[in-house]
């Protein structure tokens, strides 16, 4: 019996995590591709316009990528670089966003 319920598992729970990874993916893709790009980079053509950040590198904790996913962001002379989602966009699918963006990040060093 353990042995069939880990067989099940197992072919369950990567599926379970595929669909997951989809789905985060589709908010990211619908809202944040344009400007930093599929990959997270931000080498895309309104990327660089816009000066976006490359989501790789970005160090930003869970509250402030939630911040500026609601509230957009401007640069130094007040020019609106990154359009507010808060309106738009649920608390699970800024969750969503948030885990997607983190995705791009490296594994962290032990």
């Amino acid at each position: 019996m353990r042995h069939r319920r880990l067989v099940v598992l197992t072919l369950i729970l990567p599926w379970a995590v595929l669909a997951s990874k989809a789905e985060n993916s589709l908010v990211f893709e619908t809202n944040c591709t344009a400007c930093h790009g599929a990959d997270g980079s931000a080498r895309t053509p309104q990327g660089r316009k816009l000066k976006a950040k490359d989501l790789r590198i970005s160090k930003l904790a869970d509250a402030e990528i939630d911040r500026q996913i609601r509230d957009g962001s401007k640069n130094k002379s007040g020019t609106t670089v990154m359009p507010a989602f808060g309106r738009e966009l649920t608390d699970a699918q800024i969750q969503e966003a948030i885990r997607t963006v983190k995705s791009f990040r490296p594994p962290a060093r032990r």
